[in-house]
């Protein structure tokens, strides 16, 4: 019995390479950064643009019927609910809108969906820890409607959407276990349906509180 304990004992230290080199510090460590639930908001402004067909289907590809904004300024906001999954990652939902307007149209669109934000510095260079990069899809309905006495039908449809752009935040305050961070937001989104599209680059201040530490 001995000598088969003896034998099982040195095949066991055989199988551990004693010269591997050890885990980082902190590869089982808990985020520092950013945990637990996200919630956000984001309110702003910027430039639109919007064109298309009465969501009818003898309307849509008939010229008489086409109506497009040029550029138009507006407001934009979203509300996030998200979840920190580590110092590098962010993932939940949206929900948002925006309205825009020139001297001839008003336009409004909103929507929700999925939203990720990335923050690839985290270790590469802890300066820009909270430089991150995030990408938002879903689905929505838009509008454009025309100010002339006499307009043209209204062009809109339910659209899919998606939008991306880079953010930056500031950590600040404690409160509940968790703490704030604010910072600017800047976006191009599309939204986009068979008879109707909008198109917005966006700058935004982004609010957000952190569940945890």
């Amino acid at each position: 019995m001995v000598p088969l304990v003896l034998s099982a004992t040195a095949a066991a230290a055989a199988a551990v390479p004693v010269d591997a080199p050890p885990p980082p510090a902190d590869f089982d460590a808990p985020p520092k950064l950013r945990n637990g639930i996200v919630l956000g908001l984001a309110l702003g402004g910027g430039v639109f643009g919007a064109s298309g067909y009465p969501n009818a289907s003898s309307q849509i590809g008939d010229p008489r019927f086409y109506s497009a904004s040029g550029l138009m300024g507006g407001t934009s906001s979203s509300i996030l609910l998200m979840g920190a999954i580590s110092d590098y990652v962010n993932f939940g939902f949206w929900l948002g809108g925006n309205s825009s307007t020139n001297d001839h149209w008003q336009a409004a669109a909103g929507g929700g969906g999925i939203r990720v934000e990335i923050f690839p510095f985290v270790r590469l260079y802890p300066n820009l820890n909270g430089l991150a990069f995030f990408g938002s899809f879903g689905v929505g309905s838009g509008s454009l409607k025309s100010k002339e006495p006499d307009p043209v039908a209204e062009a809109s449809g339910v659209q899919s959407y998606a939008g991306a752009g880079t953010f930056v935040e500031f950590p600040f305050g404690h409160v509940l276990g968790g703490h704030f961070a604010i910072g600017p937001s800047l976006e191009y989104d599309a939204v986009w349906s068979q008879p109707f599209e909008r198109h917005g680059a966006v700058f935004n201040v982004r609010f957000v509180l952190y569940g945890g530490p």
